[in-house]
């Protein structure tokens, strides 16, 4: 899949140039907040992007490493402006409420899947230009002093009593991956949310919670440090990692679980999609670049994620199919107040 969006983004980068070479607009318009330079939009002056998620987690280090990124592309400065809150719906709307000047971008999560359905932004995922850049897989780990040694032990234990759980705001993928896991296994945790992974993950450690579902990048440092046990990937195959071992999936305990519709994880960057075209078809250009850069693909192998790199109608796909995913795995489960088909939304 990956060369196949590499090819992808060859051709792109090949149409832009071709672009730029044919000889479009040109001239700088004076007091303006972007430039013209042979027909190609750049920002002039500071982009920000609006993260959703805390600082330390995959949704913020992922924006950093995407602004290096897109600050190196440009020569221009970008940066990385933490707004959590709302499960995304803080920053999706002051990036939305901003002037379409391209100088103002979503750190979109996966939320922007569920954002409709919790009620938090009223606007669909496709009404981004979605670009994500990368996604891991879903890890359950507790204490080292945890009583549970097992995912079987996990699952005894809650069918007698309420297990407290971690799993990033109530939207996130992980959260997702938990309550799928809970009706495969016919069980239920409490669920106690906060805002992103690295809290979720020091509440697991600290024995705020009995039990955290996050990403395998985020936790790989306490994992190996011995800070935090996995149990299982909450996933359908198992998982390598060095200085891990294999952690055995989540299906292999509880075979119906494969049976489920899976929801993914999808970090990355997203401009609003009635932005003016010229501005749309640089940032596609810069996210091409981007993907294929030092910078992105070094952050990606420091941490072992997985790459993605959609943009335009395949990110579109991928944006619809989730968002029945997501809203229909949350409102069944109790947890969003807005029943999906009410936008229009079909069941998986």
């Amino acid at each position: 899949m990956q060369n196949k969006q590499f090819s992808r983004g060859i051709i792109g980068a090949l149409l832009v140039m071709g672009m730029v070479f044919a000889g479009c607009e040109k001239g700088t318009k004076s007091g303006d907040t972007v430039e013209k330079a042979g027909g190609v939009w750049k920002p002039q002056g500071t982009v920000t992007i609006y993260c959703p998620s805390a600082a330390g987690g995959s949704t913020d280090y992922c924006n950093r490493a995407m602004a290096q990124a897109l600050s190196d592309y440009w020569g221009s400065p970008v940066q990385v402006i933490n707004q959590t809150g709302g499960s995304g719906g803080v920053a999706a709307g002051t990036v939305w409420n901003a002037e379409r000047n391209g100088l103002h971008l979503f750190g979109v999560s996966e939320t922007v899947f569920s954002q409709r359905s919790l009620g938090v932004f009223d606007q669909p995922p496709t009404a981004w230009d979605l670009m994500p850049i990368l996604n891991t897989v879903a890890v359950l780990s507790v204490a080292p002093n945890s009583p549970y040694k097992t995912i079987e032990d996990l699952i005894a234990a809650a069918k007698t009593k309420r297990i407290n759980m971690a799993s990033g705001t109530i939207g996130a993928v992980w959260t997702l991956k938990a309550v799928a896991f809970e009706k495969a296994a016919g069980i239920k945790f409490n669920h106690l949310y906060y805002e992103g992974s690295v809290p979720s993950q020091t509440a697991a450690m600290s024995g705020e919670v009995n039990v955290v579902v996050t990403g395998l990048a985020e936790q790989q440092d306490y994992l190996k440090a011995g800070r935090l046990v996995p149990l299982a990937v909450i996933e359908t195959s198992p998982v390598a990692m060095e200085g891990i071992g294999t952690i055995r999936a989540v299906s292999d305990a509880v075979p119906a679980f494969a049976e489920l519709p899976q929801p993914i994880q999808c970090i990355g960057i997203a401009l609003p999609s009635d932005s003016p075209q010229e501005i749309r078809d640089a940032y596609q250009a810069a996210f091409i670049a981007a993907m294929q850069s030092k910078t992105i693909k070094d952050a990606i192998a420091a941490r072992g994620f997985n790459t993605l790199g959609q943009y335009g109608a395949e990110a579109q796909e991928i944006a619809v199919e989730q968002e029945k995913i997501y809203s229909w795995a949350l409102f069944d489960a109790g947890q969003a107040p807005n029943e999906p088909s009410q936008f229009g939304i079909e069941r998986p």
